[in-house]
């Protein structure tokens, strides 16, 4: 066996003792770093809208009439505060300055359900439990917009919620009784795998409303989607 250093431990023993050492520092470190980068953003959430309220949106959060923005900031402040705000009609910003494209259609998807309010001339719409929403512009304004509602899998549940907010949308108790009859029919007719039907296509407050109810038979899945759009000029 070769000698040790100086009659003491052999060479590789002195490296290997060495790299422990070393080595043991690394997680330690770690841990020091990830405390310091906890602190630092502890301190910053304290001083941030996130957990602050009462702090006033900024203009890259909210448009100057309050309705939201569709950018990266503006999608961040609408799910802190859990509410889409969208107006519809001629009174509305530019797509452009909303975030949106001028001509097309986004859907956007908010890491959690939220409350949407859309602003037509004469009133406004509200809907709960918003999955998901899709804005549609032309001619460089909003044109209508489509809010999903959160699904809950059960019919019996989605028609008391229809009859629920029916007389705010425009909607009366025989245009209800018809949607069971469409979806009946629907489901009659169709592959036994997904059917529809809507609420009729109605003016409101100044804008044209409508409703569309979709049936999955496999998951079993309901699903609520609420349409507000511009009155034809």
């Amino acid at each position: 066996m070769r000698p040790g250093i100086g009659g003491g431990l052999p060479e590789s023993v002195v490296r290997t003792d060495t790299r422990r050492r070393l080595l043991s520092w690394i997680p330690i470190s770690i841990v020091a770093l990830l405390c310091i980068a906890f602190v630092v953003g502890a301190v910053w959430m304290q001083n941030s809208w996130w957990t602050d309220p009462d702090r006033p949106a900024d203009e890259s959060q909210q448009a100057d009439d309050g309705m939201s923005l569709f950018t990266g900031p503006g999608m961040d402040y609408l799910t802190r505060q859990g509410v889409v705000r969208v107006r519809i009609g001629p009174d509305s910003l530019p797509a452009t300055e909303l975030g949106l494209e001028a001509d097309g259609s986004q859907t956007f998807e908010p890491i959690t359900p939220i409350r949407a309010v859309a602003v037509a001339p004469d009133g406004s719409f509200h809907v709960d439990l918003v999955r998901s929403f899709t804005l549609t512009t032309a001619d460089n304004r909003v044109e209508s917009v489509e809010f999903e509602r959160e699904a809950n899998g059960a019919w019996l549940t989605v028609f008391p919620d229809l009859q629920r907010v029916a007389s705010a949308w425009g909607w009366a108790e025989a245009d209800l009784t018809q949607l069971q009859d469409d979806l009946a029919a629907a489901a009659r007719d169709g592959n036994g795998e997904r059917y529809s039907a809507w609420l009729p296509l109605v003016e409101h407050k100044g804008a044209a409303v409508s409703a569309e109810v979709d049936v999955d038979v496999a998951t079993p899945e309901v699903t609520a989607t609420f349409l507000i759009g511009q009155l034809d000029q």
